[in-house]
C-alpha cells in the first residue's frame, strides 16, 4: 500500500483538529447559553400565564416615534424591541404576511386569505358550519370562527420547494389543547346584513390546517361610526376590551387586530397625503390607549404579550423598509434588545420566530415544516430613536448594495476582457492593464471595511470605495515591484481581514456590500456566499504564494500553510463563527486538492476517497453537537439537524432540493454568472493563446499555478455545494483569473522586453 504523502496527512489531520476545536467551541457555547434559555422554555402548562398578541398593521418605528404613545413607552420599559422582517413567499401584502405568520414557511394567499366567518354567519348565502363541513368534513363548533379559503390555500402552496403546512401554529396549539381566540375587524366599509363575517387578516394566522379559530369575534360588532375618520368608521375599544375580557376566560391565546391603522393605509389611495399622516398618527395613539388598558391587566411575571406589525406602510416598503416594529414583554423577557436564534443579531428576529415563539411559550414544539427560533432578549439601554436610526442604516445598506456591487461586476468583466485582447493583439499597453488586475483584487478588502466609512448617501459611499481601492492599488503598484508579492499581501491582507472579522463579532461582514443584508433576510450571520467565496480563492492564492516564493524554506513553509489552511477551515466551519458548511466542503476540497497537487501526487479514486470521508465525518460531528445546544445558541447548522432527527432523511432531501432549484435559478438570473464564466473563459483562452506562453509560465510558476488549480477547484465545490454557489464560484474566481492573467502578462513582457517577441502576434524568434 502507497503511504500518503507528509503534506497530506498533516493536512487531513490539522482538518480534524479544525473539526474538534469547533465542536469543543459549541460545547463550551452551549453550557454559556444553558441558564438563559431555561428562561425561555415553558414545560408546565399547569401554571401557564396568558399570551396577548396585538397588530398594529402598516406603521413603522418612524410612526411610533413622531406619535404620542406613553403604553408602548411603558411596555419598552419593562420589555424588548426590536425590527422583523417581513418576507412572504410572495408580495409584501397583509394576505400573505399573516399566513406566513402561521404556517412558519412562506408561503402566499389567495383572493379571500383575509374572510372571517363566525358559527352561525353566511358565506354566499350557505350557513359557514355547512359550508366548513362541505369543504373539510370537520364540524365547526359553535363560538368558532371559519376561514373558507382553506382549501384554496393549501393548493395554492402545494408544490413549493419546501414542506408547507398551512395554519401550523394553530394546528400545533390546537393538538396541545391550546385553546386560541381573535378580536378584530378590518372592514373599510359598514355592512348592513348582520349575518355576513368581517375581514381579519388575524384569522389566517392563527386557523389550524382545518381553517378554524376556536373562539373570538371578528364581526362589525366591534366597530363604530365617525365621520371624522377614514370611511366614517372606527374601532369601538370599549366593545373590543368587553369582549376581550370574556374572552380571557376562555383562551390561553388571545390575538387583537386593532384595526384602525390597516384602515388609514388603505385610504391613502383617496386621501391627501397630510391627512393619511393624521389619521394614522390618531389611529395609532388611540390603539396605544387600548394597550394600555391590556396592560394594566398584564402580569409580567406569568404573561406574555407582543405587539407587531407583519408588513410596513407602503411609503416604506416603496424606499425598500421591510423591517417593522415588533415589541415583547413578559415572562422571561428583560429590557432590551430582541433577537432568536434565526439571526443571532441584536435587534433583529424574523417573522417566523414568532410562531415559534408562543409554542415556546407553552412548552411545545414546531410542526414539520415550521420553521423560526424563539424569540429572546439581550439587556441593553434602547429607545424608540435608536431604533429609527438602526432600521434607516439597514435600509441604506440594502439600497446602496446594488449599486456597488453592479458597479464592480461591470469592472470586473470588462478588466479581464480588455486585458485578454491586449495580451493578443496590443501588447505595448500592458502595462496599463497590471494596476486594473490588482483593483479587482482589491475591492473585496475595501467592500468588507467600508462600513466604517458608511455614508447615508449613496455617490458618497460609492466615491469613498472607489477612492479607497484606487489609493490601496496605487500603493501596492508604487511600492511593491514584484507581482508576486503584491498577489501575496493582498491575498494575506483579504484572507486576515476576512478571518479576523469573524473572530471579532462579524461587524464588518454584516454590514459590507459583499455581505448579507437584514431585509433580504437569506442570511443573518456567519460568512455568506460572497466572502466564503473570496475566502477560498484568497487562502489557495496566499498559500500557494508562499509555497512559491519561500520554497527554500521547506519546514518553516509547510507549517505555515497548515496552520492558515486550519485557521480558514476552523473559521468557515464552526457554528460560533463562519457556520457555512458548503464553504466548508468548499473550502475542505480546495486546501485538500493543494495539499495533493503540490507534492505532484495525481488526484486518484482513493484520495477523493480520503478527503470525503473526513469531511462527511468532520461534518457530522459538527451537525451532531451543533444540534445538542440549547435552541437559542444554535446555529441554522444544528437547526438542521435536529429537524432531520425528528422528521427523516425526507427532510433533508427537501434541504437538497431547495438548495438546488434555488442555485439553478440564481444562474439563470445573477449577473455573477457572467463573472464566472468570464473568468473561465479568459483562463481557458490563455491555456492557448498566445502559442506556448502558459507552458512557460508554468515552469516558472509550478507551485503558484498549482494554487490557482485548487483555487479553481474549490470554485466549482462551491458552485455544487451551494445554494447560492454560482455566487461563491464567481467571487473564488475573483483571486484566481486575475491573478492567472498577471502571471500571463508578466511572461509576455519579459519576453518582449528580451526581444523573444515584438509587438505583435508572432514570435520574432523561437527562443527555445
Amino acid at each position: 500500500m502507497k503511504r500518503i504523502p507528509a503534506h497530506f496527512s498533516l493536512m487531513l489531520i490539522l482538518f480534524l483538529l479544525a473539526t474538534v476545536f469547533s465542536i469543543l467551541s459549541v460545547a463550551n457555547d452551549s453550557l454559556a447559553y444553558e441558564g438563559r434559555s431555561m428562561i425561555q422554555t415553558h414545560s408546565d402548562t399547569g401554571d401557564q400565564g396568558k399570551a396577548i398578541l396585538v397588530f398594529l398593521d402598516r406603521i413603522g418605528w418612524k410612526d411610533i416615534y413622531e406619535a404620542r404613545t406613553p403604553n408602548l413607552d411603558r411596555l419598552m420599559d419593562i420589555g424588548s424591541i426590536g425590527l422583523m422582517t417581513t418576507n412572504t413567499g410572495g408580495s409584501l401584502s397583509q394576505n400573505n404576511a399573516y399566513l406566513t405568520l402561521g404556517a412558519g414557511s412562506r408561503v402566499v394567499g389567495v383572493s379571500g386569505s383575509q374572510s372571517a366567518f363566525p358559527y352561525g354567519y353566511s358565506y354566499r348565502g350557505e350557513r359557514i358550519e355547512n359550508l366548513m363541513f362541505q369543504i373539510t368534513g370537520y364540524r365547526m363548533d359553535e363560538g368558532s370562527i371559519a376561514n373558507p379559503s382553506i382549501a384554496k390555500l393549501h393548493r395554492a402552496n402545494e408544490n413549493r420547494p419546501y414542506r408547507v403546512k398551512i395554519g401550523a401554529l394553530g394546528t400545533a396549539l390546537r393538538e396541545a389543547g391550546i385553546k386560541v381566540g381573535v378580536l378584530g375587524n378590518c372592514d373599510n366599509y359598514r355592512i348592513t346584513e348582520k349575518d355576513v363575517g368581517g375581514k381579519n387578516f388575524l384569522v389566517s394566522m392563527m386557523m389550524d390546517d382545518r381553517g378554524i379559530v376556536p373562539l373570538g369575534d371578528v364581526s362589525q360588532s366591534l366597530l363604530t361610526e365617525d365621520p371624522d375618520w377614514p370611511m366614517g368608521i372606527k374601532t369601538d375599544y370599549d366593545k373590543l376590551m368587553d369582549t376581550y375580557k370574556r374572552l380571557e376566560k376562555q383562551a390561553h391565546i388571545i390575538a387583537i387586530q386593532l384595526g384602525d391603522t390597516s384602515r388609514a393605509e388603505d385610504f391613502r389611495h383617496l386621501s391627501m397625503d397630510f391627512r393619511i399622516d393624521l389619521h394614522k398618527k390618531r389611529a395609532l395613539e388611540e390603539g396605544d390607549k387600548f394597550i394600555g388598558r391590556l396592560l394594566d391587566r398584564f402580569d409580567p411575571d406569568r404573561d406574555y404579550m407582543m405587539i407587531l406589525t407583519p408588513v410596513g406602510p407602503a411609503r416604506e416598503i416603496g424606499n425598500n423598509n421591510r423591517l417593522t416594529p415588533i415589541m415583547v414583554a413578559g415572562k422571561g423577557i428583560q429590557r432590551g434588545w430582541l433577537t432568536s436564534g434565526s439571526t443571532h443579531r441584536m435587534g433583529i428576529v424574523t417573522n417566523l420566530d414568532v410562531g415559534a415563539s408562543l409554542l415556546s411559550f407553552f412548552g411545545l414544539k414546531p410542526l414539520a415544516g415550521q420553521g423560526g427560533t424563539p424569540i429572546f432578549s439581550l439587556s441593553g439601554s434602547v429607545g424608540k430613536k435608536d431604533l429609527v436610526e438602526f432600521n434607516n442604516k439597514l435600509v441604506d445598506i440594502y439600497n446602496q448594495r446594488p449599486f456597488l456591487i453592479k458597479g464592480y461586476v461591470y469592472t470586473l468583466i470588462p478588466i479581464l476582457a480588455l486585458s485578454t485582447a491586449l495580451l493578443l493583439f496590443k501588447r505595448k499597453y500592458l502595462k496599463w492593464i497590471k494596476p486594473m488586475l490588482i483593483y479587482i483584487m482589491v475591492v473585496p478588502l475595501v467592500y468588507l471595511v467600508l462600513p466604517t466609512l458608511q455614508q447615508p448617501q449613496l455617490y458618497r459611499t460609492a466615491l469613498v470605495a472607489l477612492s479607497l481601492s484606487i489609493i490601496i492599488t496605487a500603493l501596492l503598484c508604487r511600492w511593491i515591484r514584484s507581482t508576486m508579492n503584491r498577489i501575496l499581501i493582498i491575498s494575506l491582507l483579504t484572507l486576515g481581514a476576512l478571518i479576523l472579522d469573524q473572530w471579532l463579532g462579524m461587524n464588518l461582514i454584516k454590514e459590507s456590500p459583499l455581505g448579507y443584508d437584514v431585509i433580504a433576510g437569506a442570511r443573518f450571520y456567519g460568512m455568506g456566499n460572497e466572502y466564503m467565496g473570496v475566502l477560498v480563492g484568497a487562502s489557495c492564492t496566499a498559500i500557494a504564494a508562499i509555497f512559491q516564493k519561500f520554497s527554500s524554506q521547506k519546514k518553516p513553509v509547510m507549517i505555515t500553510a497548515l496552520i492558515m489552511g486550519t485557521l480558514t477551515l476552523f473559521t468557515i466551519a464552526s457554528p460560533k463563527l463562519g457556520a457555512n458548511v458548503g464553504g466548508t466542503m468548499a473550502v475542505f476540497i480546495a486546501l485538500s486538492s493543494l495539499a495533493l497537487i503540490i507534492r505532484n501526487k495525481k488526484i486518484r479514486f482513493h484520495s477523493i476517497a480520503s478527503i470525503i470521508v473526513i469531511m462527511v465525518i468532520s461534518l457530522t460531528a459538527i451537525f451532531f453537537v451543533d444540534s445538542l445546544r440549547v435552541v437559542d445558541s444554535q446555529s441554522h447548522i444544528g437547526q438542521t439537524a435536529n429537524t432531520v432527527k425528528e422528521n427523516g432523511l425526507g427532510e433533508l432531501l427537501g434541504i437538497f432540493h431547495r438548495k438546488i432549484s434555488m442555485n439553478i435559478r440564481l444562474i439563470r438570473t445573477t449577473i455573477w454568472t457572467r463573472v464566472f464564466i468570464t473568468s473561465l473563459g479568459v483562463m481557458v483562452l490563455l491555456l492557448y493563446r498566445p502559442v506556448g506562453i502558459f507552458n512557460d509560465v508554468y515552469q516558472r510558476h509550478k507551485v503558484f499555478i498549482k494554487g490557482l488549480i485548487a483555487g479553481t477547484i474549490g470554485a466549482v465545490a462551491a458552485l455544487l455545494f451551494n445554494d447560492s454557489g454560482i455566487v461563491s464560484a464567481a467571487t473564488a474566481m475573483v483571486f484566481v483569473a486575475p491573478t492567472f492573467v498577471l502571471l500571463i502578462v508578466d511572461e509576455v513582457q519579459g519576453k518582449v522586453k528580451n526581444g523573444v517577441w515584438h509587438d505583435g502576434i508572432r514570435f520574432k524568434t523561437q527562443g527555445r
